[in-house]
Order: C-alpha cells, then structure tokens, then sequence
C-alpha cells in the first residue's frame, strides 16, 4: 500500500515536471527584477543571468559608478542602471527585457498620454483571476490529493504545494541553459533572499490575517527546518571555493532523494509533546485522515446568469477570465479528473503570473523607473503568497509553514544543483562560476533572523497568532533595512567572503 502511494506520488510529480515544461515553453522566459524578493522567489527578481547576450555596464551608463557593491541588490555582477540613464532615458535601462517581454500595442508615448490605465486594468484583472485560479481550483486539487493519498497536510504542503509554486521556475531556468547557453554564474543570496520572504514575511502575513489561531506541530517544523538547514549550509560549504562541480551538485541531488518520501519513514513515533509543550494542538498526535480541509467551500464555476444586477456587472466584467477557466479547469469536486485539475491550475497561474509582471514592467517603464509598480505586481502575481493566505485562512497552519519551507528544499536541494549539472554536462562538466561576495554577511544575517524565528514560535507556544505574525514580519523588515544598509555601506563588512 505505502509503495503505490509513493509510486502515485511520482506519477503526479512528473506529470507536473512535464506540463510545467509546456508551460514554460508558452510562456516564456520570466521577468527578473533587482531588489529583494516580494515575489515567488528573491531569483527572480535579482538574477540578471536571463538574457541571451550579457549586458555590459556601457549599456546602462558611460560613467563607471562607486565602487561598492551589493550582494543583495545584484547577485551576479555589478550591472546596475545608472540614476542618470533610468530617469531620463526609460528605454536603456529596460532594454535587456525586451527580449523577455513584447513591447506591446501601446508606445511608450501612447501610455504617457492616458492607455496606460488599460495596463493598470490589467494588472488588477490578471490579480482577481489568479485569485480565482488558487482559490477554486489549485488549493481544493491539493485537498483531493491529500484524500487519495491518505497524507497529512504537512506531506502535501511540503510536496505537491511546494512543487506545484516551483517547478514552472525551474523549467525556465532550464530552458534558458538549453537554449541561450549562457554564462551561469551564480550567488547563493537568492536563496537567502527567498528563505526571508517565505519564512518571515510570507508566514508572518498568513499568521497575521488568518481567521483563528492556527496551532502548529512541533515534528513537521523542525523536520522541514532541519532538512532546508542542511541544505543550505551545504550550499555555503561548496560556494567557499567559488565554483560548483558537478560531484557537488549530484550530492545535493541525493540530499534531496535521501528525504523521507512518506510520513511513516519520516516521522519517529516518539512522544513529541512534552518537548513541544504544546497540549493544544497534539504535537505527534494519533493520525487521522479525515475530510480535507481544503474542500470546504469550494465551488465551482457557473455560466448561470444571476439575477442582483451588482452580480451581473461583475459577471459581465469576469467572463473573460471566467469562461476559458470554466472550459479548461474541470471540476474538482468531482475528485475523477483531480491530476488534471492540479497541472493545468500551475499553467494558469504560470500565464496569469506573467501577464501581472508584463503589465507591471510597462507602467513603469511608463513613467521611466523601474522598481515601485513592478514590485507591487511581482507581489500581487505570487502564487505563494496567494496560495499560503488561502490555505492559512482554512485553519492549516501546519501546511503553510511546511510548504514555504518545502519550496526552499526543492529549490535548493532539486532545481539548482539539476541546473549546475546540467550547465556542467554541456560544457564538458566545467565547474560554475560562483559569486561570494557577501556570502559570510548575507548567510550570518539570515541564521540571526532564523534563530529569533525559531525562538519566538517556541515563546508563543506553538500557536500562530497574529502577534507572532507581526513578529516575524517586523523581523523580515528587519533583514531588508540591514540589507539596504549594506548596499549603501552604511553597513559595512569587512569579512570579504
């Protein structure tokens, strides 16, 4: 029984693996951006590695800028915009997108003289469908798993959630190894960037808007926190000689195969309460697979004209979005077509991502910066972010937490080292250039924030409470204004690796 779960398991996996390749293909290259992640992760937004041909500093500026550079802002290089070149020619300092984005129906003139409301429109509407997406169908497909699975909500968060918000990121990264075969050159603070918005912020905002105290076990925490631990000090050891070897990435690969798959292989039956504290939520209780959680509420998409007319102004203005997805998306509670519902639910979100940070690019570059828009929509089109508040508000704290985390240890363990091999194979298993600047700072900084996370749960209990959310989104804060610091020297570090 427990092999044709996990055998089931990797079916839904690879089914995954493959439609996220469709959808990547369809897609497109994704936008990168240059301040800390509020988006699906910090690597989309710093890594400036996606274009075919490599943008040198002439591009952006003639005058060769301060010396200082940040680790955080820029993970490959020091290519940044000049102020100069940003504020007054808006296409220079977005020319190395254009490969990533069309330039649209629209002239830059043309939305300076009033169309780009049309793209603001569209940052909202593309917002409300994906909300759509997660809520009715991409959460509900994870409570069918967890059924037919006979899992925990943790399993599912730290698995099938984690894979289904990542792997379309990963896809891309291949695609672009593939296909622009570029210089991969690689810092570790995205990741660190990441594990501060997942960790803190994302948790921290899920806890601080959810309906009720959401209890948290004590087992799935530090399982989940011990493994992406590993990881990423794993990561710290083999950046220390700034490049990544192809043996060294095989052993991150078989880190993450070494995982325990199911719950019995994972779980010691060991008494875990008294070591928790924790009598409210039952630390390592008793197993019951009970109706999902998840379920509850979801409904499906009707085509029926209603009869209030505030319903029918909104029914006429979501029908675009409404119709395809009616078309596309099967039922979930039907429970028969479940797999297809999950992986076309990623592609939706995939696309509807896309658009939302399309939109987002062109109001800014409207307006000739690059930053405050794209940040709000980079924010707006995560679907971690989404799918954790969702989650969060029917009462599964235990697989919020376990699934920001799970993405961490997919991306760390899985879809990076997968990438350095692969980028190794096709260039006669040459090591990838490493980045360190700033890796003694950035990774002592986020095992502080870390700790004091760890530390405070452990004050509160156990329980997520709004206090505790508002902690650890104090304490995301905290880790940006440090960073900032950093970039501007304010801050310095003398430690050079």
């Amino acid at each position: 029984m427990e092999s044709t779960r996990c055998r089931s398991q990797q079916l839904i996996i690879f089914a995954v693996v493959f439609l996220g390749t469709l959808h990547n293909w369809i897609v497109g290259a994704e936008l990168t951006f240059t301040l800390p992640d509020i988006v699906d992760d910090f690597e989309k937004i710093t890594d400036h590695s996606t274009e075919k041909f490599p943008v040198q500093r002439s591009t952006y500026s003639t005058k060769e800028g301060p010396e200082h550079k940040s680790s955080f802002l820029d993970p490959i290089d020091d290519r940044h915009p000049s102020p100069e070149s940003s504020i007054s020619d808006p296409v220079s300092c977005v020319r190395r997108r254009r490969m990533i984005y069309p330039s649209g129906l629209f002239s830059i003139e043309d939305r300076r003289h009033g169309w780009v409301a049309l793209h603001v429109f569209g940052m909202i509407y593309a917002f409300v469908a994906l909300l759509i997406v997660c809520d009715q169908f991409f959460v509900p497909s994870l409570g069918v798993i967890m059924e037919k699975l006979a899992i925990s909500d943790d399993v599912v968060g730290a698995s099938f959630m984690a894979a289904g918000t990542t792997v379309p990121w990963f896809i891309t990264k291949l695609i672009q190894v593939l296909y622009y075969h570029n210089d991969l050159t690689v810092n570790i603070n995205p990741v660190i960037g990441t594990t501060a918005f997942r960790m803190l912020f994302v948790i921290g905002t899920c806890a601080m808007f959810s309906a009720k105290v959401l209890p948290i076990r004590c087992w799935p925490f530090f399982r989940d926190l011990s493994f992406y631990m590993l990881g990423l000090i794993l990561l710290i050891i083999f950046f220390l000689d700034s490049v990544v070897t192809w043996c060294e990435s095989v052993i991150l690969v078989t880190i993450f195969v070494c995982i325990p798959q199911s719950e019995n292989d994972a779980q010691d039956p060991g008494d875990c309460d008294e070591e928790c504290g924790n009598e409210n939520n039952g630390g390592c209780k008793e197993k019951k697979f009970v109706e999902s959680k998840l379920l509850q509420g979801a409904t499906s998409l009707s085509l029926r004209w209603p009869d209030k007319w505030q319903e029918q102004a909104s029914y006429i203005i979501l029908l675009p979005i409404i119709l395809p997805l009616w078309l596309t998306l099967p039922d979930v509670r039907t429970r028969k077509f479940f797999v297809l519902t999950y992986l076309t639910s990623i592609v939706w979100i995939g696309i509807l991502s896309y658009l939302e940070r399309w939109w987002a690019h062109q109001v800014d570059e409207t307006f000739g910066v690059i930053g405050p828009i794209n940040y709000v929509g980079a924010l707006m089109s995560s679907s971690d972010f989404i799918t954790s508040l969702i989650v969060a508000r029917k009462g599964l704290g235990d697989m919020v937490v376990s699934g920001n985390l799970g993405s961490n240890i997919f991306t760390m363990t899985l879809f990076l080292p997968a990438q350095w091999f692969l980028y190794s194979v096709i260039h006669g298993f040459s090591p990838v250039a490493i980045s360190t600047e700033g890796l003694f700072c950035s990774s002592s900084l986020l095992f502080v924030m870390l700790l004091a996370a760890v530390i405070s749960i452990i004050s509160f209990k156990w329980r997520m409470k709004k206090l505790l959310g508002l902690t650890w989104v104090l304490l995301y804060l905290i880790f940006v204004v440090i960073s900032i610091l950093m970039v501007f020297q304010i801050i310095i570090c003398s430690v050079l690796c």
